[in-house]
């Protein structure tokens, strides 16, 4: 990975009249103190980020509005105008971040600690890192005086990790004329994978759906000293089990068929035919467990087909009694295409033979994606392709989910892409988002402001 980055850094030194080496002392100090803006969801409190952005940008000549959805709610929309009518370019991310386990970290996650050419703390990978990466982009733009033929729109907000009820999806109910966009440049793809001898680096133009369900399990309710058979907790054990074990059958879709394709093409045989038979419905599932790297083995497993993942369980209330209700929830992840009744049948043919359950829906939304072959992706691997002389890009579906579906939704075309310097190891990389010990490379953080500035230049220009 050290190695990786150095040759990024010694690429970014070529520069168009600017200083990359003082952009990178920029973004690393802008991040830091971004970090220890503790923006924490719950409670959320994304009105003190807000305010912190708000405050660079008018430093700069900007005027940067400040929406707040809730108290202490806050969400930034800041506007560099184009001198065209094409609809807007949206440069999203968002403030929140998750909680962090402070004990557990080698430094406060809420520090901005700058060790050995990193920044730690909770967001540095998701995704205050996409945030100062545009922030840059967006002032380096004003400060060389360019007028864009279409606006380009810098858009930080709240609770995108509780769902958006107070971020996205309360700007497109209570102020949609600023929602309006043709496409939107966001988090959840454009990581660097070191595969055979390229650099390939993802665009996710894909994310999967969810549907959480709640399974209600019931049976005769007694006395904890006198054992019997219709124990609901015992029934809703056996599914917790089946349903963890579970593997569902392969779905393919485009996205996927593209990104397996096009690791595959770089790699020698056997080993490019091997990965292509991760679209075989006889070996996927052998073929995927001997993928070495854990993190692209568990992103491969989990974009070939719905997944179910049992997380809450809600059982008695007393230890000597035997309750007549309990119940569990299960996050389900599904592909495009897939209804919420299709995966109800799907959980009841595998719990085919147990009886006095329901199952609910809780929360769905579908599976959305947009055109992987339009001008803006081909701006970015035009871009890359510049930067660094063995990059390819590959399209990627998401195992989550993100804002992007809201513009998906509404017909604009969006993107996940944060552009980082390749990785040899990307499962430690995917263990860090909402993990312990988050952070990012001062290397990352000058590659990706780069790489989204003259995608900016081009593709606006």
């Amino acid at each position: 990975m050290v190695a990786a980055l150095q040759r990024c850094g010694a690429i970014m030194e070529i520069s168009m009249g600017v200083d990359w080496g003082k952009i990178k002392e920029e973004a690393v100090q802008i991040l830091s103190d971004y970090i220890k803006v503790d923006t924490t969801n719950p409670p959320g409190k994304e009105m003190a980020g807000a305010r912190y952005l708000q405050g660079l940008l008018e430093k700069e000549g900007f005027s940067a509005t400040v929406l707040e959805s809730q108290p202490e709610r806050g969400n930034l929309i800041c506007v560099l105008k184009g001198r065209d009518s094409l609809p807007p370019l949206i440069l999203l991310h968002h403030i929140d971040v998750v909680p962090a386990e402070a004990e557990k970290w080698k430094h406060s996650p809420y520090s901005g600690a700058v060790v050995d050419g990193e920044v730690w703390g909770r967001g540095a990978q998701d995704c205050k890192s996409l945030g100062v990466m545009e922030l840059v982009a967006f002032l380096l733009l004003k400060r060389e005086g360019f007028q864009p033929k279409r606006d380009i729109v810098y858009m930080a907000t709240a609770d995108e990790e509780t769902g958006a009820k107070w971020g996205v999806n309360w700007l497109f109910q209570n102020h949609p004329e600023m929602m309006k966009a043709e496409y939107v440049i966001n988090e959840g793809g454009g990581v660097g994978m070191i595969v055979g001898k390229r650099n390939v680096y993802t665009c996710q133009t894909a994310e999967k759906g969810i549907c959480w369900l709640k399974l209600t399990f019931r049976g005769k309710p007694g006395h904890g000293s006198v054992p019997h058979e219709d124990n609901c907790i015992a029934k809703m054990g056996k599914a917790i089990e089946r349903i963890s074990s579970y593997r569902s059958p392969l779905r393919r879709t485009l996205t996927t068929e593209n990104f397996i394709k096009g690791i595959a093409e770089e790699q020698r045989f056997p080993r490019s035919f091997m990965m292509r038979q991760l679209l075989n419905p006889l070996f996927s599932k052998a073929v995927e467990r001997r993928i070495p790297d854990p993190g692209l083995r568990g992103m491969v497993g989990a974009i070939l087909r719905n997944t179910f993942v049992p997380t809450v369980v809600q059982g008695g209330q007393k230890t000597n009694v035997i309750p007549s209700e309990c119940s569990c929830q299960v996050d389900c992840r599904i592909l495009p295409g897939v209804e919420p009744e299709m995966i109800k049948a799907e959980v009841r043919d595998l719990l085919f033979d147990l009886k006095d359950y329901e199952v609910e829906v809780l929360q769905t939304s579908p599976a959305s994606e947009s055109p992987a072959d339009n001008p803006l992706c081909r701006a970015f691997e035009k871009t890359l392709r510049r930067l660094d002389p063995k990059a390819k890009m590959i399209p990627t579906m998401l195992t989550g989910g993100t804002d992007s579906r809201f513009f998906r939704d509404k017909g604009t075309a969006a993107y996940g892409f944060q552009p980082m310097a390749p990785l040899d190891n990307l499962s430690e990389y995917l263990s860090r988002v909402h993990g312990h010990d988050e952070r990012v490379s001062a290397e990352s953080l000058r590659f990706g402001t780069r790489v989204l500035f003259e995608v900016l230049k081009d593709f606006c220009g």
